[in-house]
């Protein structure tokens, strides 16, 4: 009669097992890791490589067409009907839209000069029939002096309707200009702008206000601008 060995747990046989579970537990965190990393390296590239071609290709093609149709459908940007980017822009924007919202919405019949630098970063909303001369700069992140690691600060800015921006003004961060105001030529606006203000300098201040009926409508389409 052939007698049978009693099977019992060899700990050394468990504690070989253990250590091949967590070794190839290890090993497949270490490949999605360095997946997860390959992905944000890409990524940065891509949205890098749309943002060059936005700016210094399309930007400067002389069809308003052909550029407004790259920044809907590539940049996520919304123009509105009778609306106008010149040549020249700068969009500081990404790939698509931000969260399922524009970074950028621009209203109807309203007009972006040359040589002007809208950062959606932040979110920026321009209004209706808003005329933005050559030069201005909207500005939606900075940074924070203070904190020691220099940290960033976005800030959406809205442009009401029929607001006017002269040449070579600056917005700031969380700025909201109200609808009809004036911002003269080269003026640094810090704080929100009331409805039908005129303001000017640097920092801005009130200089005056102005007409409150306003009711023209923008149209300008040059052919190769």
């Amino acid at each position: 009669m052939t007698s049978q060995r009693p099977r019992g747990n060899d700990s050394s046989t468990v504690e070989a097992q253990q250590q091949r579970q967590l070794s190839s537990a290890r090993s497949l965190l270490q490949i999605r890791w360095a997946a997860t990393g390959w992905n944000k390296a890409i990524k940065s590239f891509l949205v890098q490589l749309v943002r060059y071609l936005t700016n210094n290709v399309i930007a400067h093609v002389p069809s308003a067409g052909a550029r407004h149709q790259w920044y809907r459908h590539v940049n996520g940007v919304e123009i509105g009907a009778g609306s106008l980017v010149m040549l020249g822009a700068y969009l500081y924007v990404g790939v698509g839209r931000r969260r399922g919202q524009p970074s950028i919405t621009i209203g109807k019949h309203t007009i972006i000069n040359r040589q002007c630098w809208l950062d959606g970063r932040g979110g920026l909303r321009i209004g209706d029939n808003v005329s933005i001369s050559p030069g201005v700069w909207l500005l939606t992140d900075e940074h924070d002096m203070n904190d020691p690691f220099f940290a960033e600060r976005l800030g959406p800015i809205e442009v009401g309707d029929y607001a006017w921006l002269g040449s070579r003004a600056m917005v700031l961060p969380g700025v909201k200009i109200g609808k009809g105001a004036v911002v003269a030529a080269g003026a640094v606006v810090t704080k929100d702008v009331g409805p039908y203000q005129v303001v000017g300098g640097v920092p801005a201040r009130p200089l005056g206000t102005r007409s409150t009926d306003l009711r023209y409508e923008i149209h300008f389409r040059p052919t190769l601008e």
